[in-house]
């Protein structure tokens, strides 16, 4: 213990986040883990980047997402807005059924496009 307490523990590490090109103006963004209050902002800060270069596609694969909460669900809105404002799009791919879960209580389905497969996304 240190001398300010009990130390909190680095959960950052529960979300893993990788991205690919897939050709000019578009990527993906995976993303594995818990989506959270402790991860958003390193989501955020692998998203942000995609969303100011130029891309027109913004792809994020929510297969892999075991957990999310209401930061998370916020910094997927976030992104959705930002792409809107620059007339880019942002799709989720295959959202995992604690996503979808989310998304629907919220709301939030009717407003962010999801699609089964990266090849199901319109060009």
């Amino acid at each position: 213990m240190s001398p300010r307490g009990p130390e909190e523990p680095d959960r950052t590490d529960t979300l893993q986040v990788h991205v690919d090109a897939l050709g000019v103006g578009r990527c993906l963004l995976t993303a594995v883990g818990s989506l959270d209050l402790h991860t958003a902002p390193k989501f955020s800060d692998a998203l942000q980047p995609l969303l100011r270069d130029g891309n027109q596609s913004v792809l994020v694969d929510l297969s892999e997402i075991a957990f999310i909460d209401s930061t998370g669900l916020t910094s997927l809105i976030a992104a959705y807005r930002t792409t809107r404002a620059t007339g880019a799009r942002l799709a989720l791919i295959a959202p995992s059924e604690r996503v979808r879960r989310m998304l629907a209580v919220t709301g939030t389905d009717q407003v962010l496009p999801s699609y089964a497969t990266v090849n199901a996304v319109p060009d």
